[in-house]
Parts: structure tokens; C-alpha cells; sequence
């Protein structure tokens, strides 16, 4: 990676950054089972199904964001698009969830990082692969 331009770098730590920090975020979740309770008066039972079914979606996203930044670091094209429709799918997951500080913080990295992704020295350097 070190041969790679600066918004590619930047797009690169910006997915992997949305992945460590929706995992934590989930992660902490876990802890505040009692605050879950308290704002949805569900049931325990409610609140572990809730918790776990967050849990499984953000670990497909986070899995999901590794594989792809991975084959985007081996200069591929298409990664670039999945990227994108990968982050506009969780975009809508975390609007049907509901939107909170942690979420907004998500939504506004993952603009940004499509930004860089997007961005016309990315395509550049994906292309001067296939040049070669």
C-alpha cells in the first residue's frame, strides 16, 4: 500500500475505521443492556434477540468492508462498487435501527470514505494496473 496515492490510503483507513468502530460500538451495546431496557421497556428475552440480531448484521458489514478493502488493495475494480453498494445497504440498516450519535458518526465516515473512494486519482491508480 505504501505505493498507493493518498486518497486511496485515506479511503482505505476510512472502511477500516467504519468496521473497527461499528464493531465496538455494537460491542458496547452489550454492556448497556440495562439503558436498552429502560428506553424500550422490553423484556429480557426482547432485548437479547434484539442485541443479538444487531450483532450478527454488523458483523456480516464489518466482515463484509475487510474482504472488500482487501481485494480493492490488490488493485481490483469492482471492489470499488461493492464498497459503495455494501455501504448504501448499512446506510439503510442504520436508518430502519435507528439513528444516534454512534450512527450519524457511521453515516458521515461512510460518506466520506466513498468520497475518497470515488475519487478520480483512485481511478487512476486502479487503472495504471490495467495498463501494465
Amino acid at each position: 500500500m505504501n505505493e498507493a496515492p493518498r486518497p486511496v490510503r485515506i479511503a482505505v483507513g476510512l472502511w477500516l475505521a467504519i468496521a473497527v468502530f461499528v464493531f465496538l460500538t455494537t460491542a458496547g451495546l452489550w454492556f448497556q443492556r440495562d439503558r436498552v431496557r429502560d428506553l424500550t421497556k422490553w423484556s429480557s428475552g426482547q432485548i437479547t434477540s434484539f442485541l443479538t440480531t444487531v450483532s450478527v448484521i454488523t458483523l456480516i458489514f464489518v466482515v463484509a468492508y475487510a474482504l472488500l478493502v482487501w481485494q480493492f488493495l490488490k488493485r481490483k475494480n469492482w471492489p470499488r462498487a461493492a464498497l459503495s453498494f455494501t455501504a448504501i445497504a448499512h446506510m439503510i440498516w442504520i436508518l430502519y435501527v435507528g439513528v444516534s450519535a454512534s450512527s450519524l458518526v457511521t453515516l458521515l465516515l461512510i460518506c466520506v470514505a466513498i468520497v475518497f473512494t470515488w475519487q478520480a486519482r483512485t481511478a487512476q491508480w486502479l487503472a495504471e494496473v490495467r495498463e501494465q
